[in-house]
């Protein structure tokens, strides 16, 4: 774990090109520029050395201490005062040999330490799911601005073939207003399309913390089908052995439980630690009586203590019963969050399957749609079909393209969202992506 984290960190701080396109590089301007991802790697540091602070309190505790003092005394039945100069240097020993309590420490800081490392990684597959669905707006933006913009171009074309035949006559006002008004309505959506365009590269700009002039578009080619062998049991599955939330439940779990086990044996069970000490005492006496005499004291002390737990006032079992209560919550919620993560994949691959399904029919409207305007188009030349007729079937036509486009990105979304839900979402699948980005 502690290598994935220092990799991960060496990979994204290679320097890259200012204008990054392709995926993969964009992935890794993010994972650099990210504060929540190196929040998360301090987090996994700093629990790190929380177990070994933690581990230490289950080996001996080897403690110095020294002294330097002088006094003078004024006794009542001693003709003058006398006065000493004492040094006093000890070395004690604390070693619990027999502490439950200080074990269950241990295990729920090892727990908590494995929590952060699936934290980290979580932040990752967040990280890399939100730069996904920022890389394809952008996508889906401008696919938009530029089926918009040919819309654009063949309005104005055919609105100055209007205006030409309004000239000499050929018709009236009214068609020259209805292609004008269209003209007008698509450059509106124009500007839209460039407005919202210009929004998700600030988006990807503020992910990324480098200005992103152009990305690849997807290839004609992916692949926009569900494999017939994709079984919604198997993701289940898969997701309760990698899903990072589950993973993380399992761990809460895990430690309500031992949390249960540190309070029963903080209040039911005795400790047996061994103490000890070594000490030296040395006396400078002046103008002292006669029974006190300067020198050196060595006083050398071991002993086996027991500390038994009686009564706490119920303190302790109302302790157990809490940490009871609350292991129970930290399952059933893990339950609960185990139901919404199979009822998303089983969602999931419904939209995907609906989406493919869209995907063909869209296909098929483009050419309908296409042969349609042809037609229309050969009708308007003859007289046959008027100018709302032809405006008309040119929206369908590049609507259908606009929506096709969309919906191809947003297969690819679901897909992503899926390897989220199942834990695959990662780098590997970042760098399979990107190879379909032309």
């Amino acid at each position: 774990m502690k290598k994935h984290i220092i990799a991960s960190f060496v990979a994204a701080a290679i320097a890259l090109p200012a204008h990054s396109e392709s995926l993969i590089q964009v992935y890794n301007l993010a994972k650099a520029h990210d504060p929540s991802l190196r929040a998360a790697a301090a987090t996994y540091r700093a629990d790190k050395e929380q177990v070994e602070v933690t581990r230490g309190n289950l080996y001996p505790n080897i403690s110095f201490s020294g002294s330097l003092g002088y006094s003078k005394t004024d006794p009542e039945n001693f003709s003058g005062s006398y006065s000493n100069v004492q040094n006093q240097l000890a070395v004690n020993l604390d070693y619990p040999i027999y502490s439950p309590a200080l074990d269950y420490g241990v295990d729920a800081v090892e727990i908590s330490f494995q929590n952060s490392g699936v934290a980290f990684e979580q932040a990752e597959e967040v990280l890399a799911l939100d730069t996904l669905a920022d890389f394809f707006d952008v996508l889906t933006a401008q696919a938009t601005l530029n089926t918009t913009r040919s819309q654009v171009k063949s309005y104005s074309g055919q609105l100055d073939r209007v205006k030409k035949q309004y000239e000499v006559g050929l018709v009236s006002i009214t068609d020259l207003h209805d292609a004008q008004a269209a003209y007008d309505s698509i450059r509106v959506s124009e500007l839209q399309a460039e407005a919202q365009l210009t929004i998700a590269l600030e988006s990807l700009y503020q992910r990324t913390g480098q200005p992103i002039n152009s990305i690849p578009r997807l290839s004609e080619d992916y692949p926009i089908n569900v494999p017939s062998n994709l079984n919604v049991n198997d993701l289940i599955q898969r997701a309760m052995l990698n899903n990072k939330s589950i993973k993380i439940l399992d761990l809460s779990v895990k430690a309500a439980e031992t949390n249960i086990e540190i309070q029963k044996a903080s209040g039911r069970t005795p400790t047996v630690a061994i103490t000890g000490s070594l000490s030296r005492t040395d006396n400078n006496y002046s103008d002292a009586p006669a029974s006190l005499q300067s020198g050196a004291t060595n006083v050398a002390s071991i002993g086996l203590g027991v500390k038994i737990p009686l009564y706490s006032g119920g303190a302790i079992n109302a302790s157990v019963r809490q940490a009871t209560a609350r292991s129970e919550a930290a399952f059933e919620s893990r339950a609960s969050s185990i139901q919404n993560i199979e009822l998303n994949i089983r969602n999931a691959v419904l939209q995907l399957k609906t989406i493919a399904a869209q995907v063909d029919a869209q296909r098929q409207l483009i050419t309908s749609s296409e042969s349609a305007l042809e037609a229309t188009q050969a009708g308007y030349d003859v007289g046959t079909r008027n100018i709302v007729e032809l405006l008309d079937a040119q929206s369908t036509y590049f609507n259908a393209k606009n929506t096709y486009e969309q919906l191809r990105y947003n297969f690819v979304l679901q897909q992503i969202t899926l390897n989220q839900l199942t834990g695959d979402l990662d780098e590997s699948k970042i760098q399979e992506l990107d190879k379909w980005l032309i």
